[in-house]
């Protein structure tokens, strides 16, 4: 693989973007450029570096984008990354999570250039797994619209892989928590990452709302981690084509969470659609891209609650 020097982060001005470019300026010599329309991010996110030389953004959507000869490696994270909404807004979340990635693999394939791209799937994909832990081949069961249009954009790159020489990494998310998942701007706010929503609650002296009873159980991976694991995909020297789980590797209850934050909280009702289990097998990342998470939630509950 050839020296990267130029990368382009999808969706930069998101939780997970905007942590990424924190990440990738901190710890390379690379020119990053960025792209947001800012349906879901905030100019906020990325204010810090806005005069960094090194960082150039583009305010607009993806389709715009007419070529990507300049850049070494693409992160694509921009998305529309909440379950329940993709049931009501299915059309936005095809635009979104499904046509625009597809925009950037054809531009590939039309300039007869190949990146590494590094996409941004989730976990969802595997519904309520029945192997526990779940490996990267647990059976596909999409209980959402937005689980299948990231499945959608991994099989898009598998077929069309069979004829071009797309150089590709799926990294499947598990439940990310971290600085700045919680945007109150957002139209979609009420479905963010839980551990970003419970704690804004209770900084503004409200109950955590349990949905359920809080049986479900959740693996929760810091989005530094997450980080880590697009910066190793990018440089493995190998073209890779597969996919990885991303996650803590541990599991824990929504309830219990909940009693992490505030012995006060309230039950509301189960939301259709949700896996009752997410709990990543991690050894592949491990062996391969020589990935392993660094932070527990315990440690960053309680720096949060000071």
């Amino acid at each position: 693989m050839k020296q990267i020097n130029n990368v382009l982060i999808t969706g930069v001005a998101g939780f997970i973007g905007s942590n990424l470019l924190d990440y990738l300026l901190s710890k390379t010599d690379w020119k990053i450029t960025g792209i947001d329309n800012y349906s879901t991010g905030t100019p906020r996110n990325i204010e810090a570096h806005r005069t960094n030389d090194r960082f150039t953004m583009i305010e607009g959507s993806i389709k715009n984008l007419e070529s990507l000869k300049s850049y070494d490696c693409i992160f694509h994270l921009a998305a529309l990354p909440r379950i329940q909404p993709s049931f009501e807004y299915v059309t936005e979340h095809i635009n979104e999570n499904l046509v625009n990635s597809m925009h950037l693999i054809e531009l590939m394939i039309r300039e007869n250039r190949y990146p590494k791209f590094v996409f941004s799937s989730s976990s969802a994909i595997y519904g309520t797994p029945s192997l526990i832990p779940t490996p990267e081949s647990e059976k596909i069961d999409c209980l959402s619209p937005y689980a299948f249009q990231k499945y959608e954009v991994e099989c898009y790159l598998r077929l069309l892989a069979e004829r071009y020489p797309l150089n590709y990494v799926n990294l499947r998310y598990f439940n990310p928590y971290g600085p700045r998942s919680f945007n109150p701007e957002n139209k979609f706010n009420a479905y963010s990452s839980v551990v970003g929503i419970f704690l804004h609650r209770y900084r503004n002296g409200q109950e955590p709302l349990v949905t359920g009873d809080g049986s479900q159980r959740r693996d929760f991976v810091h989005v530094y981690d997450l980080a880590k694991a697009n910066y190793l995909a990018a440089i493995h020297p190998d073209r890779l084509n597969t996919a990885f789980n991303i996650g803590n590797g541990s599991t824990l209850s929504i309830l219990e969470l909940a009693e992490m934050i505030s012995p006060d909280y309230q039950f509301i009702e189960k939301r259709e659609g949700e896996s009752e289990i997410t709990f990543a097998d991690v050894s592949k990342a491990r062996r391969i891209l020589n990935w392993a998470p660094e932070h527990e939630l315990k440690d960053y509950i309680i720096q949060q609650l000071k």
